[in-house]
């Protein structure tokens, strides 16, 4: 199963406010397949997609995406939004890409991310995402990898190498105004891990990842589960 069937109208969702009205000009950094640049486009954006990787470009352009296959800092021209979907996390240096970010935009153009702060996980999250994922392989819906002994230090040594969202969130505040935030629901997102199969048929797995993230939300809206998922704007 391919998750953004399920990740990119929820993405959208929270998108949508932040974004100017098409059809404005938008650069996704870390674009791979596809999916949100092709329905962004849907709705009236002139959406470029960026990525390093050569199958995902590809993939993206059977898609109708045009594409740059290249680094982001080798990226020129003029946006009225550059858009990173979960790629800022990989940066070398938040300062560098971000700066670089900025000079493509247009006046009063902005800069979005949509990440996670992996280091709001706490035990509570750590048990939801790795209890639903043992789940979902026990019912024989993904082939996954289940982590032993502590569940947050699992969490901790999968994801210490990436940026904070703290960090990011410091890094866009210095390169715009009017920083926005908004936190969301993320880990069902995550249930499959890197490496993860999902076992078809798709349709079944859908209805599971939706089932999943209906229960984070339900958990964070009565504060039993802190928001890990975040989107943020600045403009220029």
């Amino acid at each position: 199963m391919d998750l953004t069937t399920v990740a990119v109208p929820h993405t959208l969702a929270h998108l949508k406010p932040l974004l100017p009205a098409p059809p404005a000009r938008v650069l996704e950094v870390g674009c791979g397949r596809g999916a949100l640049a092709a329905a962004l486009a849907d709705l009236g954006y002139k959406v470029t997609g960026v990525d390093r990787d050569a199958e995902m470009a590809a993939a993206a352009r059977e898609r109708g995406v045009p594409v740059i296959q290249a680094d982001v800092h080798d990226v020129y021209g003029e946006y009225d939004v550059v858009l990173f979907t979960r790629s800022l996390h990989h940066a070398e240096s938040l300062d560098d890409i971000l700066a670089h970010a900025a000079t493509l935009l247009t006046p009063d153009g902005q800069v979005i991310i949509e990440e996670f702060a992996w280091e709001q996980v706490d035990h509570t999250g750590a048990h939801f995402l790795y209890d639903n994922r043992a789940m979902l392989v026990a019912t024989g819906l993904l082939d996954a990898e289940l982590p032993s002994g502590d569940l947050l230090d699992a969490w901790v040594g999968g994801h210490d190498f990436l940026h904070q969202g703290s960090a990011m969130i410091a890094a866009l505040s210095r390169v715009g105004s009017d920083l926005t935030t908004v936190v969301t629901s993320i880990l069902w997102r995550l249930v499959d891990g890197r490496g993860g199969v999902w076992i078809e048929p798709a349709a079944r797995a859908a209805d599971a990842v939706n089932a999943i993230r209906e229960a984070e939300e339900r958990r964070i809206a009565a504060g039993m589960l802190s928001p890990v998922g975040l989107l943020a704007s600045v403009r220029r």
